[in-house]
């Protein structure tokens, strides 16, 4: 397994368990098929800036809070790197990209812009935003064409 793939699946696995240990993240890895060392997740937890909050007494680990700006500059260069176009029409807005990205935009749209968005949908190569409001809409198309 490659360290990209290893990575989406540690992440994974945080938000599925409450990991307190390096051994843990040894054990749950085995338990998948995945057979690394001890020091291979330490590796992976100083590459991806993993933090650990307090749980029931001790602690766990957790992946560190991403600010509003950090989103925006992702998903500003996913952008600026997968963008085909962008249309809206009443309450909804349709992302085109370039095949396989769309997923990981549409999980960047949702962070950044929960407070407009009713709900977002996307396959291989689009995103549709539905937003709360004719004016929200508008207003998340312009966004996303300023992050061109």
């Amino acid at each position: 397994m490659r360290k990209k793939e290893r990575h989406r699946l540690i992440t994974r696995l945080l938000s599925e368990n409450n990991i307190q240990k390096q051994e843990d993240f040894v054990s749950l890895l085995e338990e998948r098929g995945v057979m690394v060392t001890q020091a291979t997740i330490s590796r992976d937890i100083k590459e991806l800036k993993l933090i650990k909050v307090p749980f029931e007494g001790g602690y766990r680990y957790s992946l560190p809070a991403e600010t509003a700006e950090d989103i925006g500059e992702k998903l500003a260069k996913l952008l600026k790197d997968a963008f085909v176009s962008v249309d809206q029409m009443d309450k909804m807005v349709i992302l085109k990209t370039l095949p396989g990205n769309a997923a990981a935009i549409n999980n960047l749209i949702d962070r950044r812009f929960k407070g407009q968005l009713f709900a977002s949908l996307n396959d291989d190569d689009s995103v549709l935003m539905i937003a709360k409001t004719k004016e929200a809409a508008e207003a998340l198309k312009n966004e996303l064409q300023e992050l061109i």
